[in-house]
């Protein structure tokens, strides 16, 4: 594992550690998982099949924002409310952070506790 992946996944654990969290993962640009697994204890609502559509759809959505990104600037996060969680996506150059939630978060609160981390 690279030390670059390295920070990354300790990264991922330092997220699973917050309460409210599910799942923490880095994907590449493609919609692949890089690395990056659920919290402990915790059941996928999604099977891997579903969850790699999920994913690459994750980065479409962040490929369409970033045609706006010279006149509004640059997506820092966004997020999605569903019933049963609430998911998250944060890009990087490199790669894009995905995180899924318990439906309960505060998602500006959790997102700037999450962003601190890269700070």
């Amino acid at each position: 594992m690279s030390s670059e992946n390295k920070i990354e996944q300790q990264k991922c654990q330092s997220i699973l550690e917050l309460p409210e969290i599910r799942f923490a993962g880095f994907l590449d640009y493609m919609g692949n998982l890089i690395l990056g697994d659920f919290k402990p204890g915790v059941s996928p609502l999604k099977d891997d099949t579903e969850r790699k559509k999920m994913f690459v759809e994750a980065v479409l959505r962040i490929r369409t924002r970033q045609d706006f990104d010279e006149r509004l600037g640059p997506v820092e996060y966004a997020a999605a409310r569903r019933k049963n969680v609430v998911t998250m996506t944060i890009p990087f150059e490199k790669n894009i952070l995905f995180i899924a939630a318990e439906p309960s978060i505060d998602i500006d609160k959790t997102a700037r506790k999450i962003l601190s981390l890269f700070l």
